[in-house]
């Protein structure tokens, strides 16, 4: 397939004002990059990716599952340390329901929007170490019965990140770079992108076009803290090609079990997937994300072997861009 053709023209017609814009697209294994605006290091520019971490950490789940180091329906006080526990109600939250946002529990831990206030409105993640998680989790009570319905909650994928680690007796960091980006080549997928690249790292901007720092999320790390580029993006997601013949396939394949709809969406472990529709003529699973200063999108069709990555240095969305790029993709 001609990417270019196809890609160009949905970028021309996207006047989206931002700072600095990557776009990657891979159809069929043909895979393209553009930029516009500054960015440090054109196509290779490393960009926070705020929630898109959540599909790393639900791979994390599914390929630790299929090893047997954990299970899906694992009860998350298990993994937790020795007096430490997420309050029940009506039955214990596993590992499942945290990946797919059923737990019940809040978008953040109780004590967070306090804190964040002062002196970290900024960075409100930065100060949340292991300690203060672990003193949370006791007052952070489900809002509902677990498995019941839909509610996004960054502190349960935050948390379900900080288990796996604790797991696996390594960092959270170390948990992706090990099982993910170690098999498939990720080279510049990290939290703490090491020194020698760092000159390649966006500088995030508010919606206004200001610099702001970057967020640092800690314990919560699983929820959205890791950077990457469009590049290993687009390779993580060609585990969702059809074929794909990688070991972390099956794990591939177990995060778009579809969980729970919400409307027209499914929500499976991490991707929340869309049905065919007038442009997008087959099944789309994707995620976006956020931080202060950076906004991202990643998207692909898996029976029709394409993939979309869009990453922005400033807080203005960028999903409707996504989706464009993946029907131009689609378009037959």
């Amino acid at each position: 397939m001609q990417l270019r053709p196809r890609i160009e023209p949905v970028l021309e017609r996207s006047a989206v004002p931002h700072t600095g814009l990557v776009v990657g697209a891979l159809a069929y294994g043909d895979v393209a990059v553009w930029h516009r605006g500054p960015v440090p290091d054109g196509p290779r520019s490393i960009f926070e990716i705020g929630s898109i971490t959540k599909t790393f950490t639900a791979t994390l789940l599914a390929d630790m599952a299929h090893e047997g180091l954990v299970a899906l329906d694992d009860p998350v006080n298990r993994h937790l340390p020795a007096g430490v526990c997420v309050p029940s109600r009506g039955r214990d939250i596993t590992l499942e329901d945290l990946a797919s946002h059923r737990s019940g529990l809040p978008s953040v831990p109780r004590g967070l929007l306090r804190r964040a206030l002062w002196p970290d409105r900024r960075n409100p993640y930065a100060r949340w170490d292991a300690a203060r998680l672990e003193a949370a989790v006791p007052r952070s009570r489900p809002r509902r019965e677990p498995g019941r319905k839909f509610a996004y909650s960054n502190y349960g994928v935050g948390l379900l990140g900080y288990v796996l680690a604790r797991r696996a007796a390594t960092t959270y960091e170390d948990l992706v770079r090990t099982r993910i980006c170690g098999p498939l080549g990720l080279v510049d997928t990290w939290i703490e992108t090491p020194e020698a690249d760092r000159r390649r790292v966006a500088v995030g901007h508010d919606r206004r076009g200001r610099e702001v720092p970057h967020w640092h999320l800690a314990a919560l790390a699983g929820a959205g803290g890791l950077r990457s580029t469009a590049a290993d993006l687009l390779a993580f997601m060609r585990l969702h090609e059809p074929g794909a013949g990688h070991p972390l396939a099956a794990a591939a394949a177990e995060t778009r079990r579809t969980r729970i709809r919400r409307g027209r969406a499914s929500i499976g472990l991490g991707w929340v997937s869309l049905p065919p529709r007038a442009r997008l003529r087959r099944r789309v699973f994707l995620h976006e994300g956020g931080t202060g200063g950076f906004r991202s999108f990643a998207g692909f069709a898996p029976d029709a072997g394409v993939a979309a990555v869009v990453l922005a240095n400033q807080a203005r969305p960028v999903g409707r861009l996504g989706l464009k790029v993946l029907a131009a993709l689609l378009r037959e």
